[in-house]
């Protein structure tokens, strides 16, 4: 019921054989072409002939590393007999550059907006953030003042080294949005 008829394996070889071949005198005489010349990146664009390492070791265009204060707590402390209100400002770095950070330590100066009276300060320490990562202080910066309201920060960058051990001080940028505005302070 078979309507082929029956080949030898050996005439099935010679069979296909014949097909690749003449295929093969096709392609050459119909012009085709290595499909890595048809490409639009083909033989034509420049090719860069460097080991792969040396390409990533280049230094790359950074990101920033961005400082907010995004949101800040007012505490009912208890100090002994004595009952008072603090501010707790969280911090939040965001690292938009392209690589980890190391570390970041950085001095926050709040002032009171109007009478530009000093409220208090803080250091902050971040650790390996990497790319495209957040993190956030919780609860760590009391201010003793009675609110959170009106009150400005002055960010100066202590120290920002990236995973490679390259200075990453020039890549941090402090946001004037959130619960309390930050502007950079240059070191002097």
């Amino acid at each position: 019921m078979n309507d082929f008829p029956m080949m030898t394996s050996g005439a099935l070889r010679a069979a296909l054989l014949c097909t690749l071949m003449a295929g093969g005198l096709a392609a050459t005489t119909t012009g085709a072409r290595a499909q890595d010349v048809g490409h639009r990146l083909g033989s034509n664009n420049h090719v860069i002939e460097e080991p792969l390492q040396e390409l990533v070791k280049r230094r790359r265009p950074k990101g920033q590393i961005y400082v907010s204060i995004p949101q800040a707590l007012v505490i009912l402390a208890n100090d002994g007999m004595n009952r008072r209100s603090v501010c707790s400002p969280q911090i939040q770095v965001n690292n938009s550059s392209n690589q980890t950070m190391e570390e970041l330590v950085a001095g926050i100066r709040y002032r009171k907006q109007g009478n530009d009276k000093s409220a208090g300060s803080t250091i902050a320490r971040f650790y390996v953030l990497k790319v495209g990562k957040q993190d956030l202080t919780h609860l760590s910066n009391a201010i003793d003042v009675g609110s959170c309201d009106n009150l400005t920060g002055e960010l100066e960058v202590i120290e920002c080294t990236y995973s490679n051990g390259a200075d990453c001080s020039a890549d941090v940028r402090a946001l004037a949005y959130g619960a309390i505005p930050l502007k950079i302070i240059d070191k002097k």
